[in-house]
């Protein structure tokens, strides 16, 4: 029997890639500097309007204290990703990439888990994919913290 096969989304960050279903994935944007909030932690970049949403962007890397220099270069766009949660006020993230993501179909063959002692509470884990690290996010977690900072309870 062939191991099930899940469709993701690897996206390069400044440091490794994020690895998410490809079913969370709404759109790739040229990245546009978006527009700041008053008051925001510094991996909260901002809030952008897409489609009539408005959608906070986030530096993973700044957020899960990785990419303090986390930069904006040529490369860089923003991955709209669909939250999945409660939430109806917070449906979309807008998530700091560099770079263009590339579609993988993985496998528990190609999935490699790197055991850490304590992940941040964003990320549910770290893995290898054809020898690539990545970082699978908290869903859950990253919504409602990027919720609370965007926009209070």
């Amino acid at each position: 029997m062939a191991d099930k096969e899940i469709r993701t989304i690897l996206a390069p960050l400044t440091k490794g890639n994020i690895l998410l279903p490809n079913s969370v994935v709404a759109e790739i944007l040229n990245y546009k500097p978006p527009e700041p909030f008053k008051q925001a932690p510094a991996w909260l970049l901002g809030e952008l309007v897409w489609h009539g949403w408005q959608i906070p962007v986030v530096s993973y890397l700044r957020l899960i204290n990785i990419g303090f220099n986390d930069q904006v270069t040529k490369k860089s766009r923003i991955l709209l990703i669909k939250t999945l949660g409660e939430s109806t006020r917070l449906n979309y993230i807008g998530l700091l990439i560099q770079g263009l993501p590339r579609l993988k179909t993985v496998t528990a063959d190609k999935l490699l888990e790197n055991k850490a002692d304590k992940l941040s509470k964003v990320i549910f884990s770290n893995v290898t994919v054809d020898d690539l690290p990545a970082i699978i996010p908290e869903m859950g977690q990253l919504t409602g913290i990027v919720e609370q900072a965007a926009y209070g309870n």
